[in-house]
């Protein structure tokens, strides 16, 4: 990508925006969708604050218990799972989309090349987790420190964020880390991983470790747009398996943490990261209708870079939602994504079990383009609202397709035009698997059937997270 596009695409997020915001006429006083209220993102004592007027205290509810506010938790937790909503931490779901170009585990994680780790931390990217340090308004201070009982290394991240101008929609900030992180984050939710992986010895996301350094700015309208901006320069690492450990799975079941790359166990990668996204909250923007969309852009292809790869990734992401009968609604992914140059293999696409396609081996298609599709419909009790949309927070049964491909084309190693790529996308190559599910957001069964050989066993999957 040359600097003339590089700085229409920066001109760009900065534009649309103010458009967006521009054409937003929501009351002020409602409440903001870009605030992320995460357990662990404040002191204990404050979960459990008492908000209720002294005159219209409940006799019956003891001191400094806020009902209301356990029972929204409880809500979040059976309506989106333990990890997309945020409930706990905010990590790379409800942040901005180059979040996870910065170390994106949970404080408290467990997994086979960590074991059990113990951490604190306050989280990066979040517009309303700010007090005043050393007595400046609107700067705070992020990051975390901890360490892995089975890897027997203690990692850390510090950095600091200030928020510019009268409402506080700017915010810019850097940070250094020495950490472990993963790029399967959006396959499987990382505190859901934590609970296979020491209940039953299935840890699905592969690991690496991350040093270096990051400075980033972010930008928002009022309710519905997102974007930032982010330069990284890290030395990436390859890990191994450090543990087997399971209270009741095999200890088989552990994969081995593949490297980052075949050809070498260490890599540095300078780059600039683009991401913007729209309705990040899936807010309902007509009464039966939403739909949410996000891009990003790894630019590491510069010959300015001290790189040992040289490669340009874009994704983009687009999911609808549409409540064509009370209670029954149609929720539709499509996630389609192009690398130019050589990456190495943990930045590459990779599609295949849990998150992708249910019935397929587990990242057996892999490769420099990709696309996949999720269609589900879901049948259950309407919520009690006007709206009649499906209520997550009760038990319905799913109904679901799998649909993608990827492929690797040796034309974009050369290449810097991710539209070169276009010609290669074949529809009669997507790979199909369906099935069906039952539960609710926080606890769903599945079983999926790969739709060319639908007389083999299915595969049997527990969700703790909505696969999207």
């Amino acid at each position: 990508m040359t600097m003339k596009y590089l700085l229409q695409i920066i001109i760009l997020m900065v534009l649309l925006p103010a458009a967006v915001a521009a054409q937003d006429t929501t009351n002020d006083e409602e409440e903001d969708p870009f605030k992320r209220d995460p357990i662990f993102s404040k002191p204990l004592d404050e979960i459990f604050q008492r908000t209720t007027d002294a005159g219209d205290e409940d006799d019956d509810q003891p001191e400094g218990f806020d009902e209301e506010r356990i029972r929204s938790y409880v809500r979040s937790f059976n309506e989106e799972g333990i990890d997309f909503d945020g409930a706990l931490e905010a990590g790379p779901y409800q942040s901005n989309p180059v979040f996870s170009q910065y170390p994106n585990l949970p404080m408290i994680h467990f997994n086979r090349v960590n074991g059990l780790f113990l951490g604190v931390k306050r989280e990066r990217m979040q517009w309303h987790s700010y007090s005043e340090f050393l007595n400046i308004p609107g700067i705070s201070p992020h990051g975390f420190i901890g360490y892995g009982t089975a890897s027997r290394k203690w990692e850390y991240a510090f950095g600091l964020e200030k928020l510019i101008g009268e409402r506080e929609y700017l915010m810019v900030g850097a940070e250094f880390h020495n950490a472990t992180a993963t790029d399967d984050y959006w396959r499987v939710g990382l505190i859901e991983s934590t609970f296979t992986s020491l209940f039953a010895s299935y840890d699905f996301p592969d690991y690496y470790r991350m040093e270096g350094f990051g400075a980033y700015t972010a930008l928002r309208s009022r309710r519905y747009f997102e974007a930032a901006f982010s330069y990284n320069i890290d030395d990436f690492s390859s890990l191994d398996r450090q543990t087997r450990f399971s209270f009741f799975g095999p200890a088989s079941t552990y994969r081995p943490n593949p490297a980052i790359d075949p050809l070498q166990s260490e890599a540095r990668i300078q780059r600039m990261s683009i991401g913007a996204s729209f309705n990040p909250k899936k807010l309902i923007v007509s009464p039966n209708f939403t739909f949410a969309a996000s891009g990003v852009a790894e630019l590491a292809n510069n010959s300015n870079f001290n790189n040992d790869f040289f490669y340009n990734k874009y994704k983009a992401e687009l999911k609808f939602y549409y409540n064509f009968e009370p209670g029954s609604l149609l929720k539709w992914r499509v996630l389609t994504g192009v690398i130019t140059g050589e990456a190495p293999w943990f930045r590459q696409f990779h599609l295949g079990g849990i998150g992708t396609l249910r019935a397929t081996p587990y990242k057996s298609m892999s490769g420099n383009q990709m696309f996949l599709s999720n269609m589900e419909i879901h049948f259950g009790r309407a919520t009690n609202r006007s709206d009649d949309w499906v209520n997550f927070d009760a038990f319905h049964i799913t109904l679901f397709l799998d649909s993608g491909w990827s492929f690797e084309n040796e034309e974009l190693y050369t290449s810097k035009n991710p539209f070169d790529a276009l010609n290669n996308y074949r529809f009669r190559d997507l790979r199909h698997d369906a099935g069906i599910g039952a539960g609710s957001g926080l606890f769903r069964m599945e079983l999926a059937w790969p739709i060319e050989r639908f007389d083999r066993k299915p595969a049997l999957w527990i969700r703790f997270n909505p696969t999207f």
